[in-house]
């Protein structure tokens, strides 16, 4: 059953039953109802002749009248007659090709007719015996009384014998459906292979991108939306390569990541137990390298755990107004300890009493992380410059900057992708073993939950700048209260 729900067949069989029900549709129309149609188009005919002439009527003694009688029995191959009840006149034009006169037929039987008519007309079908012919008839007045008009019009034209005509049609048209079958065969065939294949290539490629092959070659095809298909999964096949790389990435970064601080702590746990146990000196200064390490691996699976609940949307904002610029050198003040063998000086420029209305914590976790991130790659010069200001319109800027190597062009648009690390950096850089790559995704990801504008730039050999701008909350009671800028300098020497 599965082949006759493929969609190559079942585009085969559309096509079949389209043609079908054309092949119906022409025989009913074409020649089931040709008979009905021809009567309906000669009763046409009679109405616009009857409605020609009383337009033109005037009078019975009008040229003009009966030139136009003349012209259309002459056209239309037809029998007027025209009966002037108040007098024993009558007109006849003949054009019929009979002998057809109504002078043998019960004129006062039809005109009677007419009399009890609902609209004022009659139809009739007789017979011209001696043509052998069917006769189609109608009778109506012209007037405006109908029981004394000025005159009974009456206007007969012949009903051709159709039924050779018919026979004609029929045997024509089987021979014309038989041929069409044939040819849609074989043409809804090609065209189902044509939709259908480029579909079951695709189908296929995407069959290989659960076993790890992502490099899969999809032909291009005529069809816009197979076109767009396969570009689709074409980007899905990269998309998905690139994510699986990240992943390898990760499983080495965070593999690493904790292999080294557990085997740190595990060797200062023997230095304890077998050397330095009795000696307070040593033990103190052991036990301050495990507790760093576990701070180490508790900051990093605070981080996953993080980006994890940030980017399945499951992380509530708790919005409120706050200090930002007193939050600011709290956060910096965190980085006494962490780098104080590092010789890390961070300066930081920032303006009095600017307000925020954010999600405290998380806007703080944002500082913390662009700030270790710039530490991370401080350049020789072991500077990190911090900035809060205000741009005006009231938005507040922060920026931090460093002067160390620097991102390349191509790799600035990745850098905030989950566990995204610049090789070159990875590779020149004593500190770079340091991140896990997910810093600047939480930042992503905390920023565009609160619709903040951020962004970087950076030039390799002199540094990186990240910053994020956001509406500045404005306390009226303040607000006329001019803002001072102070300068900070917080250095970290080396022991």
């Amino acid at each position: 059953m599965s082949f006759f729900r493929s969609i190559k067949v079942r585009v085969w069989l559309r096509f079949e039953i389209v043609v079908m029900a054309i092949l119906a549709f022409t025989y009913v129309f074409l020649i089931a109802l040709f008979p009905s149609f021809y009567s309906w188009m000669k009763t046409y005919e009679i109405e616009e002749t009857f409605v020609k002439i009383r337009s033109n009527w005037s009078n019975e003694y009008s040229y003009n009248v009966f030139e136009i009688i003349n012209q259309q029995a002459a056209e239309k191959k037809m029998y007027i007659e025209i009966n002037f009840p108040n007098s024993d006149y009558s007109y006849t034009a003949n054009k019929l090709g009979g002998s057809l006169s109504l002078a043998v037929l019960a004129k006062s039987g039809f005109i009677k007719g007419i009399n009890e008519s609902k609209n004022g007309k009659i139809y009739k079908n007789f017979r011209d015996d001696q043509e052998n012919n069917s006769v189609l008839m109608m009778g109506s007045y012209i007037g405006s009384d109908r029981r004394n008009p000025e005159a009974y019009v009456f206007i007969c034209n012949y009903l051709e014998p159709i039924g050779t005509t018919v026979s004609i049609f029929v045997r024509q048209f089987f021979i014309v459906g038989i041929i069409m079958m044939i040819l849609t065969v074989f043409m809804s065939a090609f065209f189902s292979a044509k939709i259908s294949e480029p579909i079951i290539r695709i189908n296929n490629s995407a069959k290989d991108l659960p076993q790890g092959k992502f490099d899969a070659k999809i032909e291009k095809n005529d069809f816009d939306e197979i076109k767009q298909l396969s570009s689709t999964l074409s980007t899905a096949s990269k998309e998905i390569a690139k994510s699986d790389d990240l992943r390898r990435e990760l499983m080495a970064n965070i593999s690493h990541d904790l292999r080294t601080p557990l085997t740190m702590i595990k060797a200062y746990a023997e230095m304890i137990r077998d050397l330095s146990g009795d000696n307070p000196e040593k033990r103190e200064r052991h036990l301050k390298v495990i507790i760093d390490e576990t701070d180490r691996l508790s900051s990093l699976v605070t981080d996953i755990l993080d980006l994890s609940k940030l980017q399945a949307g499951v992380a509530e904002l708790h919005r409120e107004m706050f200090n930002f610029s007193q939050r600011l050198s709290s956060v910096i003040s965190r980085f006494d300890i962490i780098k104080e063998n590092q010789g890390i000086c961070i300066d930081l420029e920032s303006q009095d009493d600017i307000l925020l209305f954010a999600d405290k914590t998380k806007i703080e976790q944002v500082v913390y992380n662009l700030i270790n991130n710039a530490v991370i790659y401080a350049g020789d010069d072991n500077m990190v410059i911090v900035r809060l200001y205000r741009t005006g319109d009231r938005k507040i800027r922060f920026e931090v900057e460093d002067h160390g190597e620097g991102i390349s062009p191509e790799n600035l648009p990745y850098i905030w992708d989950r566990y995204y690390k610049v090789s070159e950096r990875s590779a020149t850089h004593k500190r770079a073993k340091m991140g896990s790559g997910i810093g600047l995704s939480i930042v992503k990801s905390v920023l565009e939950q609160h619709g903040f504008a951020f962004g970087a730039e950076s030039n390799l050999g002199q540094g990186s700048k990240f910053w994020f701008e956001a509406p500045e909350y404005v306390n009226e009671a303040v607000a006329e209260e001019p803002k001072a800028k102070h300068k900070l300098e917080i250095k970290i020497n080396k022991k």
